[in-house]
């Protein structure tokens, strides 16, 4: 018999065993793959994003869901300055990188993961890989862990932290979804979050591996603007991604859902104003004014565009500078200013960077992760139904609902 039993050894179930057998629960933790936090592994191009030094608790619930609010709790307990003390204690220097990114010094997730193991084994909790859990039954105060190589545990407490539906191959499958159903919880559709979005139009060949540091795009459902974002994007065989279009990508995903017709309005130039970017365009039609005017607009966007910016502005790529006419030149600025890319959908929840949807909020003590429907039940980490834009928050959440889900 166990204190507690967590299953899922990924940063909020290491993190969650971790604390509980530190408090000296006898605690144990089962794995259903060969080792632990695979996905961890990936994390941040594989040099794993740990959090963003953003200060302010409120500010950073902002890059959350409307249901960030419920992690209000979890980050007065343990929020980015205690987990950072907790690496740096352990011997893990970190980085601050653009937009407050966390990143180990090292750029190695592997040596996040080896911390965070250690610090489970440290405190005593038992690890076990391979042990795919089959069900869970409440048997009076007693949880019953059933095991699919037929073996059994039984514990006081429970954690599941068992991840969402992305990156399946991590282990992740939605099992946790299935066991909170079956004790009695509403799960909320799971659906892709931060993942690329697929596009209709027949020039992205030309365009793939095209790559903007700072991109301005609107999404439009039926015509009207219902989300704008900035900051780094790329034409992808796809269609298009990169941390602008990942944030946005739920939205899309909901607009489609519902019906709508969804297009993007991409700002190539967001640092200049219209009447900036004329005089910058005039500028090179003056420096150019030998050279034909697809010459000239390379000079300000990147040379694989060209060819279709001119065609949407109806200007003949073949002009000298002196033949374009004041409504061409102005033609041009509207379309590099709103760039339309129709959308046909999103990349499926398996190639996802996180799962939206999940274990509903409103079923959970915000302030111990412990179910208010089954006594002794606790959730952690991505099945609950929070998520967070890149850059940090989605571990800062995880770590964070673990370690009070471990404390609790």
């Amino acid at each position: 018999m166990f204190d507690v039993i967590v299953i899922g050894a990924g940063p909020s179930g290491m993190m969650a065993a971790g604390r509980s057998a530190e408090l000296d629960n006898k605690t144990l933790l089962l794995e259903k793959t060969d080792s632990p936090g695979k996905k961890l592994l990936l994390s941040g191009s594989h040099r794993c994003n740990i959090t963003n030094n953003c200060s302010d608790e409120e500010d950073f619930i902002q890059n959350f869901s409307p249901t960030g609010k419920f992690l209000r709790n979890a980050f007065s307990v343990f929020f980015n300055r205690e987990l950072l003390r907790f690496f740096r204690k352990r011997g893990l220097d970190v980085k601050i990188e653009n937009n407050g990114r966390v990143f180990p010094v090292t750029d190695r997730s592997e040596d996040v993961l080896r911390v965070l193991v250690k610090y489970v084994k440290d405190s005593g909790c038992a690890i076990l890989y391979r042990k795919e859990v089959s069900d869970i039954i409440k048997q009076g105060d007693v949880f019953e862990i059933a095991v699919k190589d037929n073996s059994r545990y039984s514990a006081k407490k429970v954690i599941v932290a068992t991840g969402g539906l992305s990156y399946p191959k991590t282990g992740s499958t939605g099992f946790g979804f299935h066991i909170a159903k079956k004790l009695g919880h509403t799960v909320i559709e799971p659906k892709p979050g931060l993942t690329g979005v697929i596009l209709k139009n027949d020039f992205l060949k030309e365009w793939q591996g095209v790559s903007f540091e700072d991109a301005a795009v609107g999404v439009y459902a039926d015509e009207r603007l219902i989300h704008k974002g900035r900051g780094e994007m790329i034409f992808t065989h796809f269609g298009i991604s990169g941390p602008v279009i990942l944030n946005m990508s739920r939205i899309v995903y909901d607009a489609i859902s519902s019906g709508k017709r969804v297009f993007l309005s991409v700002d190539f130039k967001p640092g200049l104003n219209h009447r900036e970017l004329d005089l910058l365009l005039h500028e090179k039609l003056r420096d150019n004014a030998v050279k034909k005017i697809n010459n000239a607009l390379k000079e300000i966007i990147p040379a694989r565009l060209v060819r279709k910016i001119l065609e949407t502005a109806r200007v003949d790529k073949d002009k000298r500078p002196a033949q374009v006419s004041k409504k061409e030149i102005r033609s041009i600025l509207e379309t590099l200013k709103g760039f339309r890319l129709a959308v046909e959908s999103v990349r499926p929840i398996q190639e996802a960077m996180i799962t939206c949807g999940g274990v509903s909020v409103k079923e959970i003590d915000p302030k111990t992760m412990e179910s208010r429907i089954t006594k002794g039940l606790y959730f952690a980490g991505e099945l609950i139904d929070v998520d967070g834009s890149t850059g940090g928050s989605n571990l800062q959440a995880a770590f964070s609902t673990g370690w009070l889900a471990g404390t609790s």
